[in-house]
């Protein structure tokens, strides 16, 4: 309870939201005279000043992806291992990456599975315009990035792609933007230099498909052996809408598929772990979910 309290207390100071961006600090008046004593008993109480949250939840995240040499380090280390991995891969006809794979794949052609957003381009600028604004998530200002095809290469992406290509491998990416972005995200990976198609990326509201990725993982398992999954969030690879700590367990049971057949890229800003802090529920307040975060921490005396 004390903690709820003083979650609620630290919320009432600093959770308050504007869409805005800052704006110059007003010019200093001098202090006007005390007025008397009767004239401050009569006036009522004045209303809350306006207040942004300065300590957004994005900062961090944004911040290490745009500037830290880790990030950079360990997206290259990632990509370079896929990379070692692959020759094992294509060589044994047994090999899949994907548990939708049924029966013998031995006599498919070969195929990797990628996540787009912050597994192969990154979007760091997206929640950095955020941070700057102190707001939320807008789906808004997301179309507005999406149809901007500003969103960068994650590094060691494009270097892995391309050899899995010259090897003969067909790529496809499943991405959770919606099927109204596909064309401005088809050229967004072109104007990288990462070749692209309809038929090879598969987004969210197309064919039925929700942000669950198992109907669109089989569909490819269908006709290749996925012999590789990569990507930021556990929903990535196998069905995510849990519990943190019913993530945890299912991410475990596969523990052999982790950097050999499943990589994983780094992304503090969001996912489904984010969401499962608060129970992946929609239509939440700015200040309920920082809220059910903040009770979830766990402080020195926990």
């Amino acid at each position: 309870m004390k903690k709820l309290v003083l979650v609620g207390s630290v919320l009432l100071a600093v959770g308050c939201i504007s869409s805005v961006r800052n704006a110059p600090p007003p010019a200093v008046a001098a202090a006007p005279q005390a007025p008397p004593a009767a004239a401050m008993q009569a006036e009522p109480a004045a209303a809350p000043a306006p207040c942004c949250r300065d300590t957004h939840e994005q900062l961090q995240g944004a911040l290490w992806v745009q500037t830290a040499a880790e990030y950079r380090m360990l997206t290259v280390t990632t990509y370079r291992a896929a990379t070692a991995a692959l020759a094992a891969a294509l060589a044994d006809p047994a090999w899949t990456a994907a548990t939708e794979q049924a029966g013998d794949a031995s006599a498919l052609p070969p195929a990797i599975i990628l996540d787009l957003d912050e597994t192969v381009i990154e979007n760091s600028r997206f929640q950095g315009e955020q941070v700057l604004r102190r707001s939320p998530y807008s789906s808004s200002l997301w179309k507005q990035w999406v149809a901007a095809e500003a969103a960068g290469l994650v590094p060691g992406a494009k270097p892995f792609l391309d050899l899995a290509r010259d090897r003969g491998v067909a790529i496809y990416y499943l991405s959770n933007r919606s099927a109204d972005d596909k064309a401005h995200t088809i050229s967004n990976l072109i104007a990288l230099g990462i070749p692209a198609s309809n038929d090879r990326v598969l987004c969210a509201g197309e064919n039925g498909w929700t942000s669950d990725k198992t109907a669109r993982r089989a569909l490819v398992a269908a006709t290749h052996r996925v012999v590789m999954m990569l990507g930021d969030d556990l929903s990535d690879f196998i069905p995510a809408t849990l519990s943190p700590e019913r993530r945890v367990e299912e991410a475990e049971k596969h523990s052999a598929w982790w950097g050999t057949r499943w990589f994983v890229l780094p992304n503090p800003m969001y996912g489904t772990w984010d969401r499962a802090l608060y129970d992946h529920e929609s239509g939440l307040s700015d200040r309920e979910i920082l809220l059910r975060k903040l009770a979830r921490v766990r402080g020195m005396h926990d």
